[in-house]
């Protein structure tokens, strides 16, 4: 699959305002909506969650900050397609377009809130989920402002819920289970659950001469959004650009490789980053990231073991955790390499 690459997040907690209609796309396409996620030459970066604040971070969204009304929600989760939860006064569960209008606050990583609505909830079929249009305040601007900003239609960027938090700068996942992350669509949290690798799937069936086994796509989410941000080290630290071009594929064939001209392999993945690295996407795609210092040459003095030439295992591909006959019979699945991609250098 070629794709381009970007990476943002948001913490969170719920309240109501009025807003728009549920499915008030004004006369934009599901597939327009989509291209958000699935334009090759379109959002690409490095960030995680494709939320920025002038330098201060979202750490994610509260559990027990749901509220309706005032009506505080309850066992606010994810089902699949929509998040749902149960207001404290009743037994009955809300969710998909119901959550349209609820308030948000958003835990920033100095601290203070910030305060957010959900003006809209669009079902999308492409995706097979509901979407969520987010806006915040601003007290730069002291105005409403866009989540994750605007498409070139002038439409709001959508956003999903993904139930886990991410530790800065790092982007382990983080242990805290207060917290959730709402991801732009267009950034590696959300483009990477889009592309079939949804961390709520934890019952993904893996089928190998005539054997079956139950597999968690959270380490494969994870591995993805360090492809997506050339997050060679699993350190956090991002080696691309907004737009690169990349071809993904996975172990499990959710997706499969264009094999496009002048594209090789570059690395196989897993949640803790690159591994067997053939080459970096660029010399040097940030010199703010990597002051003085080309890529390639960050991997070699931060974790030379990643790359393929100092790692006697990457020499026979035949025999790499990447391939189903290696990988699908591992006692510690952790330790398989899930993903690959192929790029060029740029």
């Amino acid at each position: 699959m070629k794709v381009a690459n970007r990476l943002v997040g948001v913490a969170v907690g719920l309240a109501l305002v009025g807003a728009c209609g549920p499915n008030d796309l004004n006369g934009i396409s599901e597939q327009d909506i989509a291209s958000q996620w699935l334009n090759a030459a379109h959002d690409n970066s490095s960030q995680a969650n494709g939320v920025a604040l002038n330098g201060v971070r979202y750490n994610g969204v509260r559990y027990n900050g749901v509220r309706y009304n005032g009506v505080r929600y309850n066992g606010v989760r994810y089902n699949g397609t929509s998040l749902a939860g149960t207001p404290e006064d009743q037994s009955v569960e809300v969710d998909s377009a119901a959550l349209t209008g609820f308030d948000l606050d958003g835990d920033l990583s100095d601290g203070s809130i910030l305060a957010m609505q959900i003006t809209s909830v669009q079902w999308n079929s492409l995706a097979a989920q509901y979407l969520y249009n987010i806006r915040y305040y601003s007290l730069d601007t002291y105005s409403w402002e866009w989540l994750c900003g605007t498409d070139e239609y002038s439409q709001p960027i959508a956003a999903i819920p993904i139930m886990k938090s991410y530790l800065y700068p790092t982007f382990d996942i983080d242990g805290d289970l207060s917290r959730f992350t709402f991801s732009c669509v267009n950034a590696a949290l959300g483009k990477c659950a889009l592309w079939g690798y949804a961390p709520w799937k934890t019952g993904f069936q893996e089928t190998y001469n005539s054997s079956t086994k139950t597999r968690d796509l959270g380490p494969s989410h994870q591995a993805c959004q360090r492809l997506v941000r050339a997050d060679y080290c699993g350190d956090g630290t991002p080696h691309t650009r907004n737009g690169t071009p990349i071809d993904v594929y996975d172990t499990y064939s959710i997706q499969t490789p264009d094999n496009v001209g002048g594209n090789t392999l570059e690395a196989d993945w897993r949640a803790d980053g690159a591994h067997c690295i053939k080459h970096t996407r660029w010399g040097t795609a940030d010199s703010t990231v990597t002051p003085g210092e080309t890529d390639l040459q960050y991997v070699q003095r931060v974790c030379p073991s990643r790359l393929a030439a100092n790692d006697a295992s990457c020499s026979n591909d035949a025999n790499s955790t990447f391939h189903q006959c290696k990988g699908f019979g591992l006692t510690d699945q952790s330790t398989r390499y899930v993903l690959r991609n192929q790029s060029y250098l740029h």
